[in-house]
């Protein structure tokens, strides 16, 4: 065997390149469109999800999406771009633990294009398209049933608000306080909203987050993309979601809905958890929750 047969038997520095590669995009791709980590940072989901708790979420039972953002990790810097959702095996259920996109997440304006992309929350999906909502001295009723409260979720009655209390911040006004809610319909895909019969902060709730410029307008109307009228058809489904930890979650009760095309995916498993209230770094190790690593999210 001559030298120049030698050489071509031998894996060049090229080919172990091309390996790498491909192993990094196929990495990419299953975190992208399959598997999804995330850190919790808040208590809004306690004792269910703890802060320091990493959780892996499903991204394709929802149905996969494309990338809808190219840019720089951990920055605003980049691009929106068009997506894609394939069909899923489901849709969102009361009761599952959804990840999403935080609906009213505000980010500078430093960025190439017109959105950037959203933090990522995570909350129980309390009622769906089509369901009517109400919540009576903290318990829920989803379509006048009773919503068990799950097994490590938070909701004491010791400082329960008055019926009568008009929460200021509660969404959307005039439905009480975050104890005594409603009643609520969920808009569903189809569904007509007409100003003057539905709430008016629901309407343009839902309107401005299926990508639309909205303005209470005049005379009975609002003001869509420029135009004027008395009422809109839903693009999408839209879903409420609330923390477990019910007394100190910010969730849909404060800013609204999220619809379809926010869902990222299901919380299934957390995979790691430690003491993140701890401030040095190398002290955390030991205090990593090997109790809560490897439990599954319900």
């Amino acid at each position: 065997m001559d030298e120049k047969e030698r050489q071509a038997k031998r894996p060049g520095k090229s080919s172990a390149f091309r390996g790498l590669l491909h192993i990094i995009v196929s990495v990419l791709i299953l975190k992208a469109a399959v598997i999804g980590a995330y850190n919790v940072p808040t208590g809004s989901m306690e004792t269910t999800i703890r802060i320091g708790d990493f959780i892996l979420g499903n991204q394709f039972v929802y149905g996969i999406r494309t990338p809808d953002w190219i840019g720089v990790p951990w920055t605003n810097i980049g691009f929106s771009v068009p997506y894609y959702r394939l069909p899923g095996f489901e849709e969102p259920r009361t009761g599952d633990v959804v990840i999403f996109r935080y609906p009213n997440d505000k980010w500078p304006a430093i960025q190439i294009g017109p959105h950037a992309p959203s933090l990522s929350y995570v909350k129980r999906c309390i009622a769906g398209p089509g369901q009517s909502l109400r919540i009576i001295e903290k318990d829920i009723f989803v379509d006048g049933v009773l919503f068990t409260l799950p097994e490590h979720a938070i909701a004491s009655k010791l400082n329960l608000y008055a019926a009568s209390y008009q929460e200021r911040m509660i969404f959307p006004r005039g439905m009480g306080n975050r104890d005594n809610y409603g009643p609520l319909t969920i808009p569903a895909e189809g569904d007509t909203l007409v100003y003057g019969r539905d709430n008016l902060d629901l309407m343009v709730n839902v309107i401005s987050l299926e990508g639309h410029d909205v303005m209470p307008g005049l005379a009975g109307e609002v003001n869509i993309d420029g135009v004027s009228t008395d009422h809109y058809v839903c693009e999408q489904d839209h879903y409420f979601m609330m923390g477990d930890n019910r007394d100190d979650s910010h969730d849909s009760r404060y800013w609204g809905l999220v619809p379809e095309s926010y869902i990222m995916g299901e919380a299934i498993l957390t995979w790691f958890s430690w003491e993140q209230t701890e401030p040095n770094l190398l002290k955390r190790i030991f205090k990593i929750r090997p109790d809560r690593m490897f439990r599954l999210i319900v």
